[in-house]
């Protein structure tokens, strides 16, 4: 068959968007969301976001419907223990599975595992059967599907999407998330009146199981790294972190993105203490200074897919981490809800423009060969969110609030500084967007899979032979 370049912008599949050079208002949109034009991404995009917006809807439910069962705080926190440690255990293996399988397969089974969980607890309330090791259960297996799903979720992003709109992507992604982390909690809270427990349960469901339609419109082709057959799974774990352990680069990069999990996180979990005793706001004041957080995070997503073409992420990793630290100080130091609310909302813009950024320039210099295992090794550094949690909790106590966040958030800029003086290459840290290729890795080898286009051509539409722009400054390129 004669070969032939697709054609139609509609399937994704056509020329790269150039209205991010344009100019005005309008110009500067199309660059924000300029990943969203790729319709493989698009669908994606909207089942991701109904994947978290179920998350987050059973994270709070979750957390109520054992207190209503128990009347215990600390059966909470072991429903949450029983959640947080297999998502912690077993994500090597889900990255070691990410890399192997077919990533789109992989995230249906893992979503009909989290819409059947849901809507099995959602029928065992409606019928006055449940109890509090079913949910225990339940947890257990949220978190396996966890630990198998967001490897897989975050690695299949490259694929969706030509080259240069990756950064891009991955900033979207990361915004949407933090869109969900304002609705879906004040969605699950509003419900539970008119509904009832068991039926946002099953709403919760449908919104895990709508991510298997959307998901449906992928292509089969070019979501799996063709790999050896024989080697084991311990292996293929052992493989990824010599692989980080030859790149230093890659090693700083996982370092500098503990920051946002062990001093970011940590003060979502004291906010209930500055609403109640710094601002003495109770409830009220605790939903805005959460909100505040999520929607100071889209802003952060949003500004870094934006600026998609910047090229010195070193220099914007740092300014902004300086940035989310010096605000926490100033949180911490007010005693007024409007204008706290406001400057934690900023410092949110900061720390999720350094973790926005962190994750792109891991994703963008990673080999696909191991980028699922890589991936699960950067969110099981979530599962160290206890370490920080915990001495912030104790210092709050001994301290109060407003001491211990100021005092780690003065830990936090003392260790940003330390690493990035220490680390001229990472501080120098470049990375470009590339040149723009015409399709995404996909999309090319569903194409090829259909006859359309040999794998040389797929080559250069993807631009897969090339490397991107990555410079270290005065310390040399960056090995591949």
């Amino acid at each position: 068959m004669a070969e032939r370049a697709p054609a139609g912008r509609g399937a994704g599949t056509g020329p790269p968007d150039d209205s991010g050079g344009r100019h005005g208002a309008r110009g500067r949109l199309s660059t924000t969301f300029a990943s969203l034009s790729e319709r493989d991404f698009a669908w994606f995009f909207t089942g991701n976001l109904s994947f978290f917006i179920a998350t987050q809807m059973q994270f709070v439910i979750r957390g109520y419907l054992t207190f209503e069962l128990t009347d215990s705080a600390a059966a909470i926190g072991w429903v949450t223990a029983a959640s947080a440690l297999p998502m912690l255990l077993g994500s090597p293996l889900g990255g070691v599975v990410a890399d192997r399988l077919n990533k789109k397969l992989l995230l249906r089974v893992t979503q009909a595992v989290a819409t059947a969980t849901a809507g099995t607890v959602g029928v065992l309330v409606l019928l006055d059967l449940i109890a509090y090791w079913h949910l225990l259960i339940a947890a257990v297996a949220s978190g396996v599907m966890f630990a198998f799903n967001m490897p897989a979720r975050q690695a299949i992003v490259p694929q969706l999407v030509p080259r240069h709109k990756m950064m891009n992507a991955i900033s979207l992604q990361m915004g949407g998330q933090n869109l969900t982390r304002v609705v879906a909690p004040a969605m699950a809270g509003g419900l539970v009146a008119p509904l009832g427990v068991g039926w946002v349960y099953v709403l919760v469901a449908i919104f895990f199981s709508a991510p298997l339609i959307t998901e449906w419109r992928l292509p089969d082709h070019g979501m799996t790294t063709v790999r050896r057959k024989s080697a084991r799974a311990h292996e293929d774990f052992a493989e990824a972190l010599r692989y980080i352990r030859r790149d230093g680069l890659m090693v700083r990069l996982l370092v500098l993105g503990l920051v946002f999990p062990l001093f970011a996180i940590p003060v979502y979990q004291i906010l209930p203490v500055f609403a109640e005793e710094v601002f003495d706001a109770g409830a009220a004041g605790l939903g805005l200074l959460a909100a505040s957080t999520g929607l100071g995070g889209v802003g952060g997503a949003l500004l870094v897919a934006a600026m998609g073409r910047y090229e010195h992420k070193g220099r914007l990793m740092l300014l902004s981490g300086v940035w989310l630290g010096l605000l926490y100080i100033a949180f911490a130091g007010l005693d007024v809800l409007a204008p706290a609310a406001l400057v934690l909302a900023l410092g949110s813009v900061g720390g999720v423009v350094m973790q926005t950024t962190n994750n792109s320039v891991i994703q963008a210099t990673v080999s696909e060969e191991v980028r699922g295992r890589v991936m699960a090794i950067v969110m099981m550094s979530f599962g160290l969110m206890p370490l920080g949690v915990i001495p912030l909790a104790y210092a709050t106590d001994a301290f109060g609030a407003q001491t211990a966040l100021a005092g780690s958030a003065v830990i936090m800029l003392a260790l940003l500084l330390g690493l990035f003086l220490l680390s001229p290459s990472l501080r120098n840290l470049r990375v470009g967007a590339g040149a723009k290729a015409q399709l995404s890795p996909a999309r090319a080898a569903q194409l090829v899979a259909e006859g359309k286009i040999s794998e040389q051509r797929a080559r250069e539409l993807t631009r897969m032979d090339e490397r991107p722009l990555v410079d270290l400054g005065r310390d040399g390129p960056a090995k591949d």
